[in-house]
């Protein structure tokens, strides 16, 4: 039967939490520098002074000094400050506090997440670590800002680490060389940069052999929710293959694709419950069901609502069956509003005035807008005036819910 679980699947990624609610709210923002190693060597030269303030007045509390300067709450403080009994005094965290808000361009509340993930940043060395690879980084594209972004998403460990580079450098071809596109794709899974790449290149080379990805693929499955996917085990891919198979589309085809997103993006249990859906709600039979699936797997994967909504407007305003939706399970995907009801509207107008015989409104549908406007707006201007107007009111309509 049509997508019984079977199989164990790897669940789907979900978007990175916000900032942990344990971080107090920003008390200090160091003075801005324009140079990462002008930055450490002057802060170094500045916290001399108040590392002799803070010998003389008592021992150099660590727990204090997260509260105090790091933004942590006493509780958080306390729990991370054993990582850090090796610091003394404040002139190392001074001077890499300093370098994350001027040279990273983090604001308090990102240091107090970064220092939060990886209280040991504080031990680096500014000019020996943190500056070298901040310059790594520049000469391969990213801006301050996109570091600071990185620190934020990944955390500090990964910053520092000595493999950070090799792994930018693995996965920036897979998305062209666009930083920005990196960056975006580590607000969805973080664990790119520190997943291992011998593991990683397996998986996009069993991917790609059965699903026939390309790299631009492995780029949008990157940017995508499909992304944690690619630092999976090859045996946890394989389980998401099996359950692929399940869809009826042959492997090492173009629409496998499609297979391996819908089995990895939703749960055996919603699958077969999306199924039981057409079936039950819709009144498809299992054949029209299977087909449908085949054809595009991720259509149960849309949203019950949307597919209620489309089903009702094809079968009562454009008089499709069951049978021919299953045939073209993308008009259940299409934005109803934005794109089925304007172009129905403008066929409807060309049927009235007999400028149009054809009734495959599928057709219609799935062209593109730039072609949708060239086959059928402006060859009909001269004769209906005011086509485009139907078709603008009905998409500003639209825009205007």
């Amino acid at each position: 039967m049509l997508l019984l679980p079977r199989h164990p699947v790897l669940s789907a990624p979900a978007l990175p939490s916000s900032p942990s609610p344990s971080l107090a709210p920003p008390r200090f923002r160091p003075l801005p520098c324009t140079d990462s190693r002008t930055c450490a060597s002057t802060t170094a030269s500045a916290d001399a002074t108040s590392a002799s303030t803070a010998e003389s007045a008592g021992a150099f509390s660590v727990e204090d000094y997260l509260v105090t300067r790091c933004n942590l709450y006493p509780n958080v403080a306390a729990r991370v400050a054993p990582e850090l009994s090796a610091i003394k005094s404040p002139s190392k965290p001074d001077a890499v506090l300093a370098f994350l808000a001027s040279s990273l361009e983090l604001s308090p509340p990102l240091i107090a997440v970064a220092v939060a993930r990886d209280p040991t940043i504080l031990t680096c060395s500014v000019p020996r670590t943190l500056a070298p690879r901040a310059d790594e980084l520049r000469a391969l594209g990213f801006t301050a800002f996109q570091m600071g972004l990185l620190v934020a998403r990944c955390g500090a460990a990964v910053f520092r680490s000595r493999e950070l580079i090799s792994r930018v450098q693995f996965w920036l071809p897979y998305l062209r060389g666009r930083v920005d596109k990196l960056v975006a794709a580590l607000k969805v899974n973080p664990g790119l940069l520190s997943a291992d790449l011998r593991t990683v290149r397996s998986t996009i080379a069993l991917l790609q052999e059965e699903g026939t990805l390309t790299d631009d693929d492995v780029g949008w499955f990157a940017i995508s929710y499909c992304s944690k996917l690619l630092i999976a085990s090859p045996d946890e891919v394989d389980a998401v293959l099996a359950r692929a198979d399940e869809f009826g589309v042959p492997r090492k085809t173009r629409a496998f694709k499609d297979a391996i997103i819908a089995a990895f993006s939703a749960t055996p249990e919603r699958l077969a419950w999306k199924a039981a859906f057409f079936r039950d709600e819709l009144g498809w039979t299992e054949a029209q069901v299977k087909t449908a699936a085949a054809k595009m797997p991720t259509l149960l994967t849309v949203s019950a609502e949307r597919l209620r909504r489309n089903w009702e407007f094809l079968t009562t305003e454009v008089g499709m069956d069951a049978e021919r939706v299953a045939n073209f399970p993308a008009l259940l995907r299409y934005d109803l509003e934005g794109r089925l009801v304007p172009r129905f509207q403008v066929m409807r107008v060309l049927q009235a005035r007999r400028l149009w015989r054809g009734r495959d409104f599928n057709n219609i549908a799935a062209i593109t807008e730039e072609d949708f406007v060239a086959k059928f707006i402006r060859p009909f201007l001269v004769k209906v005036p005011n086509l485009a107007k139907v078709y603008e009111a009905a998409i500003v309509k639209k825009e205007a819910q």
